[in-house]
């Protein structure tokens, strides 16, 4: 099999079956991710974990074209696809990678870890975390703070996808200046906010992801996090989102990290269709009441 140009490659096995995840992966991340639970799992396969582009690229690229780029990739491959795997925000790229795929193969089982929309809130969390401790050794006080306050005007004032961009715009902006004063090449701003930048795009081209109907058949494996997964919708909106969802003892950012996740993970790639159907899986984890506001 040839590597995947799209994906990076967290476990290859003789089975001929593939495994899909969709999330951001970064070195360094504390939120546990896929490479994380693959080293857990014990289901024989091939699991491939999505790769984002260059983050020029990015910049261009709508959800569709995210997903297209997987796609391509998957197709090329001609390996039956069992299970397409999301966490977090990535979910929202799950369901539309499941939707293009069952196209043209009986569809995938659908399997969604703290599975959330994106959130303009979240983006601006995730940008003050960037000039506050990120960029904090090449940033003033001053532009550091001329910069967060022009990043909760934007929060205010746009959607995620047109806020990834003004965000983008601003980032590069504030770091180009900083670098300036500092005598630092220019040329290095790329480099300095490239990974950055990635993150700020992939999460913005992913609001245009449909949850409801891609969501539908979906497994949601959901931890005790306030605000986190299925947690961060009110209970109107989290009514028939997913098929079915189990509620584990377990942090958000140790849930992919979990041998309670694995062992549940494993059991839903190798549950038998005609069994989900009819409910048979023998796990029996109770969905607690969701909050009342």
């Amino acid at each position: 099999m040839t590597t995947p140009a799209a994906w990076n490659v967290l476990r290859s096995a003789d089975r001929s079956e593939l495994v899909l995840a969709c999330d951001f992966s970064a070195a360094g991340r504390p939120i546990a991710g896929f490479a994380d639970l693959t080293g857990l799992l014990t289901t024989e396969c091939t699991l491939w974990e999505t790769a984002p582009p260059p983050p020029e690229e990015a910049a261009r690229m709508t959800g569709a074209d995210q997903v297209a780029r997987w796609a391509a990739d998957v197709r090329a491959a001609a390996i039956p696809v069992r299970a397409v795997l999301g966490f977090c925000t990535g979910a929202l790229y799950a369901g539309a990678l499941a939707e293009e795929i069952a196209g043209r193969q009986p569809r995938p089982r659908l399997i969604l870890l703290d599975p959330e929309p994106v959130r303009t809130q979240a983006m601006l969390g995730f940008y003050e975390s960037l000039v506050g401790e990120r960029f904090a050794s090449v940033l003033s006080p001053a532009e550091a703070e001329e910069a967060l306050h022009e990043a909760r005007r934007l929060a205010g004032a746009y959607g995620p996808t047109e806020l990834a961009h003004r965000f983008g715009t601003l980032l590069g902006g504030v770091v180009e200046s900083a670098f300036a004063r500092l005598g630092l090449p220019g040329g290095r701003v790329a480099e300095f906010t490239g990974l950055s930048l990635s993150y700020l795009y992939w999460l913005g081209a992913a609001d245009a992801c449909a949850m409801r109907g891609p969501w539908a058949s979906a497994t949601a494996v959901n931890g005790t996090t306030p605000g986190m997964g299925l947690d961060s919708f009110a209970p109107a909106e989290r009514a028939g989102l997913v098929e079915r969802a189990f509620h584990l003892d377990v942090s958000h950012a140790d849930l992919m990290r979990s041998a309670e996740t694995a062992r549940l993970v494993d059991d839903l790639l190798s549950d038998d269709p005609l069994s989900r159907e009819q409910g048979e899986l023998t796990w029996t984890i109770p969905t607690p009441p969701g909050p009342t506001s």
